[in-house]
């Protein structure tokens, strides 16, 4: 039986990676799947960590070939999931739990009906522009670009399946919802499946 696919979205900045790493410190057993890329490796990155990185060319010869559950290209550079990575990961864990921008997360769920998704919400518009600005990873205009998808994304929650307040200082609760949220969909599963 393959894994229950949980698929994590939010705007930039809204935490969804901190939700999930608190998540896995709080003991929430799951397998992730690793996305591919083309944006260039930051300090600190290494293949397969978080990224699995290629050239541009290559990724777009796999997505010819159907290689990828999703793909789509964020601000300059491309991101996707093989199908091949989806089936490892499901295969190996009961739950999987996939980090990917709104636009990814449609696209699971349309590939993958079964697909829960849960929306990590920022507490309000501002704390996203500071969080954005204080990461300082980006440049002004690729900031405003990620802030005009959020304005858009934000009027739109009632696309997915959970929403996650994730507001500041309280990520330890945050982590617990989406902890809560597993074990519920698991056990609804497990019961059907008996």
């Amino acid at each position: 039986m393959l894994g229950l696919l949980f698929v994590v979205t939010g705007p930039s900045g809204a935490g969804k990676d901190s939700v999930i790493e608190k998540a896995r410190e709080l003991q929430l057993d799951f397998g992730m799947i690793t996305t591919t890329t083309t944006r260039a490796m930051r300090p600190g990155e290494a293949e397969g960590n978080p990224y699995y990185f290629l050239q541009r060319e290559e990724f777009e010869r796999r997505v010819q070939g159907g290689e990828f559950v999703e793909w789509a290209e964020v601000y300059g550079n491309l991101y996707g999931a093989t199908k091949i990575e989806v089936e490892r990961v499901r295969k190996q864990h009961a739950v999987v739990i996939v980090r990917v921008d709104p636009q990814g997360a449609r696209a699971y769920k349309k590939m993958i009906p079964e697909t829960i998704t849960l929306f990590i919400q920022p507490p309000s518009f501002e704390f996203l522009e500071k969080h954005l600005v204080d990461r300082a990873t980006d440049s002004s205009e690729v900031i405003q670009q990620r802030l005009e998808v959020a304005k858009t994304e934000l009027q739109n929650l009632h696309q997915w399946d959970y929403l996650i307040m994730n507001e500041e200082g309280k990520l330890h609760e945050s982590a617990q919802a989406l902890i809560s949220i597993v074990k519920q969909m698991s056990t609804k599963t497990f019961s059907v499946h008996k």
